[in-house]
Parts: structure tokens; C-alpha cells; sequence
């Protein structure tokens, strides 16, 4: 009885089993493109998975490669490594279709005239491929010459469009022009706005009422628009919102600072309030419970609440227990200003110089602060 059922069941199931395969089949022709793939992979570098993934986001044929094996010469006539070059085609297929003559190549000698030169060239281009697919006159153009008119040093240029490639193809009438325009005119020199740009181009990119808050808030505090410490000052103020500014200033309060005691902390370093409130409130109390600091110490040096406990507090803290319990510390200078040092000048002057006398200096060291930090 069951063999008459499955015979006259068998029909149906090899009938959907044909139609299920002849489906997978065309679903896998029309998604690997195999003569795409193979060309992805053998003239381009990229791995089978990526070259699957880029064969559905263009059309190549066999009969006409003269385009796609042009953008490849041009890119290895300009020192892209076989790396890079199947970064880039992985990223971004569709240069495999742009003419070399009339687009890529005018593009680049622009780049290269502008000071991308030898392997700073193709490693903007990897980082950001989309320079290559913008408009030269009408994006690429604009946006280096009102770059160059803020920072006329090269050197800095290339560290600006280093720090944020979409600098260069970015559409600064819409929001960072207002905003330059204003911070020119409320006093400060474009040698400022210069480091500005350099350090945090993307605080350029707030509301033009965000902006004006903030340099309102900043000359409030009495920090003048023509001084150095006012781009450091503005750089942090936007980098938080107005509601998390005002909730630093109360976790301060309730540990104990007065409102005028924050602001001249923040005029002195203003990333000490760009900190977490957690971090705030960890620090002030790792200095005040145990190390046994007053207050006003830690006001002079705001520095104190940006540096992490068990990277560096901690373990420092107990390796001057040990200088001071064994008469190792010289001179009289401030416990406090240990803190500050670099981490080189910390192991090389306060540890490795006493391992001799004290042979669990190193271990204390390295153990307490878990072998995370770096040297700076």
C-alpha cells in the first residue's frame, strides 16, 4: 500500500524537485556573473566572495575589456600596490566603467598637483573612493580651494584631508561656509580656523545655531576668539550636547566644585569636562579617598580627570608608595606632577631606575596597570 502511495506521489515530488533546481541554478548564474568574477579575481586581486558581491554592481564583457583594463593600468602607473587595487575595485566596481582620459586621470593629476604624491595618493584613494566618482570642477575643485584658502600650508593640508578624506569632496556652501564666515567675524584669525579644520573638521558641520551657542558659551567663561585656547575651548564644547555640558557641570557641583572653580578648570585644559560623568566621578574620587589630594590640587591640575585609573593612576600611585616607603624619591617636587609625565619618562626616571634597589618595582608596575599602556 504505501509503495502505490509513493508511486503515485513520486511524479509530483521529481516535478518540484526539477523546478526548485533549475530555480537555485539561475538564482546562482544571474548572482556570480562568471566571467565577471573571473576577471575580478584574476585582473583585479579581490577574493572569490568579494568578487561574487561586486559582479551584481556591474556589467563587464568579455568582448570589451579596453575600458576596465585601462583603469587598472592608470592605477598601477600611479603606485597602487595589487593590495590596494582590490581594495578599491571591492569597495567601488564602478570605476571599472569610468573613462581614464575625460575623468579618472584629470582627477588624479589634481590630487598629485595638490600634494598627493607617492603612496599618500593611493592611500587617499583606497580610504575614500568616492573622490574618484565626484565631479571634478564641481566638487573636487571647490572644495581644495576653500580648504587651501584657510590652510595655506601643505603640510597641514595633507594632515587635514589625512585626518577626514571627505574634505575634499564634501559640499562646504551648504553648512561649513556659514559657519567659518561666522567664527571670522566674531574675531577669530584665520590661522585658528586653520587649526580648527586640521584637529576637528567636523565640528565645522553643526547647526549655525549650535555653533553660535557654543562661542557664545566660550567667551562667556572669558576665553577671547583670538587666543590659541579657544579652539580648544569651541573643539570641546561641540563635542557635546548642550543638555550633557549642563549635566557635567552639576556631577562637578556635587562633588564639591564651585561654578567658578569649573570654568577656570576648563580654561586650563577643556577636555577635562569632554570626560564621562562616570569618569568624572571615579577620578575625583580616586584622588580625594585615596591618594588623599585636596580639591584645589586636582583644580589646578584638570589634567587629572582625563587620565584613566588602571592605566595609568593606579599603578603609578603604587609605585610611588614604594619610592616613598624606601626614600627613593628625590627632591621635593609635587606627587601631583608624576601623574603628568609621559609614560616614558614615568618608566624610564621612576621605575627602571630603581629595580636595583627595589626588585618588585618593575612587577607592580606592569602587573597593577595590566600591561595596557602604550608609550608615548
Amino acid at each position: 500500500m504505501a509503495d502505490i502511495v509513493f508511486r503515485s506521489l513520486f511524479p509530483s515530488i521529481q516535478k518540484h524537485f526539477i523546478s526548485t533546481s533549475a530555480a537555485f541554478y539561475s538564482s546562482s548564474a544571474s548572482v556570480s556573473r562568471p566571467f565577471a568574477v573571473e576577471y575580478l579575481m584574476n585582473s583585479c586581486g579581490l577574493p572569490l566572495k568579494s568578487a561574487i558581491a561586486a559582479s551584481n554592481k556591474i556589467l563587464l564583457d568579455e568582448k570589451n575589456l579596453k575600458k576596465a583594463d585601462s583603469v587598472l593600468d592608470l592605477l598601477k602607473s600611479r603606485g597602487f600596490s595589487s593590495t590596494q587595487i582590490a581594495k578599491l575595485i571591492g569597495k567601488r566596481p564602478a570605476l571599472l566603467h569610468c573613462k581614464v582620459e575625460g575623468n579618472l586621470k584629470p582627477k588624479i593629476n589634481f590630487l598629485v598637483e595638490n600634494g598627493f604624491k607617492g603612496t599618500l595618493l593611493p592611500q587617499l584613494i583606497v580610504r575614500n573612493p568616492r573622490i574618484l566618482l565626484r565631479a571634478l570642477d564641481s566638487h573636487i575643485k571647490p572644495s581644495v580651494e576653500f580648504l587651501k584658502g584657510f590652510i595655506d600650508n601643505e603640510v597641514k593640508f595633507i594632515a587635514a584631508i589625512g585626518r577626514a578624506s571627505w574634505l575634499i569632496n564634501f559640499d562646504w556652501k551648504g553648512t561649513g561656509k556659514p559657519n567659518i564666515e561666522y567664527l571670522i567675524s566674531v574675531g577669530m584669525p584665520i590661522s585658528n580656523i586653520s587649526k580648527f579644520i586640521v584637529l576637528q573638521p567636523r565640528s565645522l558641520l553643526q547647526k549655525p545655531d549650535r555653533m553660535i551657542y557654543a562661542v557664545e558659551c566660550v567667551k562667556k567663561m572669558g576665553i577671547e576668539p583670538c587666543t590659541p585656547m579657544f579652539v580648544h575651548s569651541l573643539r570641546a564644547m561641540l563635542s557635546m550636547s548642550e543638555t550633557t555640558w549642563k549635566k557635567k557641570f552639576e556631577v562637578l557641583k556635587s562633588l564639591g566644585w564651585s561654578e567658578n572653580q569649573i570654568v577656570f578648570a576648563f580654561k586650563r585644559n577643556p577636555f577635562c569636562l569632554a570626560c564621562s560623568e562616570e569618569k568624572l566621578r571615579r577620578n575625583t574620587d580616586f584622588y580625594l579617598n585615596t591618594m588623599k589630594l585636596d580639591l584645589d590640587t586636582i583644580i589646578s591640575y584638570p589634567n587629572l580627570l582625563v587620565f584613566g585609573i588602571d592605566q595609568r593612576l593606579r599603578p603609578r600611585y603604587n609605585v610611588i608608595k614604594v619610592l616613598q616607603s624606601n626614600n627613593l624619591l628625590e627632591g621635593k617636587k609635587k606627587i601631583v606632577w608624576l601623574f603628568t609625565l609621559s609614560e616614558k619618562d614615568f618608566r624610564d626616571n621612576y621605575v627602571l631606575k630603581h629595580v636595583d634597589e627595589v626588585p618588585e618595582l618593575l612587577q607592580i608596575y606592569d602587573v597593577t596597570g595590566k600591561k595596557k599602556r602604550k608609550v608615548m
